[in-house]
Parts: structure tokens; C-alpha cells; sequence
């Protein structure tokens, strides 16, 4: 998958976190390490030599478990950024995101290098590459296949970060959301056009956009303006889904119906809202906070090891025991970026980029910073 950032900077303490948002980042982390294994690894590119059978069959919609880390990033973003400017929200994405990448970037490398088969081969000049976290602009495949969804989120981050530069957000952030919508009906139903789709993120938007919607609405009330764009949002979140089922199909001559997908889409939704609009009411426990912090690494770091790891162990201890390995492994290691590498990258890069601040333009700050 998300975002994907943590519900909240640890340094602000626990008080503005939704728990809950941190609980369900998790389960759609869970969700796409078990897609990866069970299903997608065996039946797409040959990376697992097991097959799960029906086990892989019931987590097929998994990759849905991606959907549910854009509409919480929508929420959770657009909330961050109601209380930073344009270049406080800028380096704090980049010390959030990218010590983790780096790390799990790393430690797949090296898995790779050391053990893999192809299909599954890495070169230094890949690892070059994916240092940017762009790695497909510099002619290299991701390390990692997850690696997709990230740019989706640096792009989004990318045009939240104008909008608190030209002072749209968060000033006017129910017509950047309208007009957002607006062109992803016109290039989902309309023009059908690649880069325009890549460039203001229309096969995805409308998860963020009511991700984004339900935080306007949840903290500043609804309106039917609001109500209207929200639904507008839903609506377009049924559509993707089934084009991505199309997708599937295209890759893997499989898919779920186009019933159950779009029930599974209504699921997370009706997931996502519970969190959203209950979560605030508790104060998030240090249980949640850590299984929160942690989805990010894991979503970074699980697949292509993890698929290495059950194809050297499995024909010792059984396919279900490798399983369970790389399930294990990979949240402990997981814990282990979130627990000790992210602080001091963090610390790193904020003393790296902080003393800028005063030379570029700056946009006030006008609402204390809020939970991410």
C-alpha cells in the first residue's frame, strides 16, 4: 500500500491520534502482506513456487487493502496540513517516509543479492535508482513491486504541498476537492488519457477525496456541499475498483465478480467511516500507536523477501510453516525500522532541512498541528 504515514507525529504526543485510523492502517497492511503471499505471489510472475489453494482464493480482494491506505492518507493528510505551511509539511513527509524506504529498500537489496532467483534479480544500479524512491524515471524497475503505491502518495503530498504554498489550502479545500472530482470524471469517463491520469492521480483521487471529505466533515461539520462531493467520491470509488478488477483480469485471467467487488469496496468504506467518526472519541493506547507505526515499514519490506524466504525454507519445513516465518520476520523487522531507524532519520533529516526555513517563502501556520 499509505500512506503511508502514521495518524500522528509521535513527538506531539497521543492526545489528536485516532486510534482506531492507526488499528485499520494496520489491518490493510496485513491484508496486502497476505494477498502477496497466499495469492499474488504464486500466480503472478512465477514468485512463489507454493500455491495456497483456497486459502489464496479468500484473500484475492486483497489488494483492496491499497484502496484503504489512500482514503486514510486523504484524511490524515489533509488534516496535517491544516496545521502546517507548505515547507513544515514538506520535510515532515520526507523525514517520515523516506528512512524507512531507505532501510527496507536496503535489506530487500541485499536479500535479493544474496538468495534470489529470477524472476527476482537486483542489480547496484537498481538500488542507485530506487534511492530516489522514482526509480522507474532513471530507467530501473522498484525494488519492491509495492513501491507503486508510494509515488502515488509523494504526487498527492506533492499537490497538498502547492496548495499550502498558493494559500488554496486549507483556505479553500472543498473546492480543491470539487474540482479534483471534476477531473476524475472527465479523464475516467471521458478522455482516458495516461499521463493526465498520472499527473492528478484520477484512478485513485476519489479514495483520497473522501478520505479528505469525511476529516472536512467529521471537524468542520457538514454541509451539503460537502455531503454532495462526498457521495460524488463514493461513487467514483465503485468505479475504480471495478476498472482495476478489469485490470486484474488483464494480468492474471482471474477476478473477483463484479458483485463482490464492489462489495468488498463498500466494506472498507463502511470500515473506514466507523474509524473515522469514533476514533477520535478514544484516546489511542501505546498498543495502537506501535501497530499504527509500524504498517509502513511492513508494507515496504514484505513481499519480494518475504517471497524469498518462503521459497528457501518451505521445502524444509512445510509451506504453512514458511508462511508464518515470513509473516513473523517480516513484522519484527518492521518493528525494528519503526522502533530504532525512524527517530534517528527523522532527527536527521530535520536537522538537515530546518535551518532553509528561513531563507524560502513561507505560508502561516493558522490551527495547531494535528494528528498524522
Amino acid at each position: 500500500m499509505r500512506n503511508f504515514p502514521s495518524s500522528i507525529d509521535r513527538t506531539t504526543g497521543h492526545g489528536h491520534r485516532n486510534g482506531l485510523l492507526d488499528l485499520l492502517r494496520f489491518a490493510a497492511a496485513m491484508m496486502v502482506v497476505f494477498y502477496h503471499f497466499l495469492y499474488r505471489g504464486a500466480i503472478e510472475g512465477n514468485y512463489l513456487d507454493q500455491s495456497y489453494g483456497a486459502a489464496g482464493d479468500a484473500i484475492s480482494l486483497g489488494y483492496l487493502g491499497v484502496n484503504l491506505f489512500f482514503m486514510i492518507s486523504g484524511y490524515v493528510i489533509i488534516w496535517s496540513a491544516s496545521g502546517r505551511d507548505w515547507y513544515g509539511f514538506s520535510f515532515s513527509r520526507l523525514a517520515r517516509l523516506y528512512p524507512a524506504h531507505l532501510v527496507a529498500m536496503t535489506i530487500t537489496a541485499i536479500t535479493m543479492a544474496m538468495w534470489a532467483t529470477p524472476p527476482l534479480t537486483t542489480s547496484f544500479a537498481q538500488w542507485l535508482a530506487n534511492l530516489t524512491m522514482l526509480a522507474p524515471l532513471f530507467g530501473q524497475n522498484f525494488m519492491d513491486g509495492a513501491y507503486w503505491s508510494i509515488v502515488i502518495e509523494l504526487l498527492f503530498y506533492a499537490w497538498v504541498m502547492i496548495g499550502l504554498f498558493t494559500g488554496v489550502l486549507p483556505r479553500h479545500t472543498d473546492l480543491a476537492l470539487a474540482v479534483w472530482l471534476s477531473l476524475v470524471v472527465a479523464n475516467n469517463l471521458f478522455i482516458g488519457s495516461r499521463p493526465f491520469e498520472l499527473l492528478f492521480l484520477t484512478e485513485y483521487g476519489a479514495y483520497f477525496a473522501f478520505g479528505a471529505l469525511i476529516w472536512r466533515m467529521t471537524s468542520h461539520g457538514p454541509s451539503t456541499f460537502r455531503l454532495f462531493l462526498a457521495g460524488l467520491a463514493l461513487v467514483l470509488t465503485l468505479h475504480a475498483a471495478e476498472v482495476q478488477r478489469l485490470d486484474v483480469i488483464a494480468r492474471l485471467g482471474e477476478a473477483g465478480s463484479a458483485t463482490s467487488t464492489a462489495l468488498a469496496n463498500l466494506a472498507i468504506i463502511t470500515l473506514f467511516l466507523m474509524a473515522a467518526t469514533l476514533g477520535r472519541r478514544f484516546k489511542a493506547s501505546a498498543w495502537m500507536l506501535a501497530l499504527g507505526g509500524i504498517s509502513y515499514p511492513l508494507y515496504l519490506v514484505h513481499q519480494n523477501a518475504g517471497y524469498i524466504l518462503i521459497n528457501l525454507t518451505a521445502p524444509g519445513i512445510g509451506k504453512w510453516s514458511a508462511l508464518a516465518l515470513a509473516t513473523v520476520l517480516s513484522l519484527a523487522v518492521s518493528w525494528w525500522i519503526y522502533a530504532r531507524i525512524e527517530p534517528g532519520g527523522r532527527r536527521i533529516i530535520r536537522a538537515l532541512f530546518s535551518p532553509a526555513a528561513r531563507y524560502l517563502p513561507r505560508t502561516a501556520a493558522r490551527l495547531s498541528v494535528p494528528a498524522e
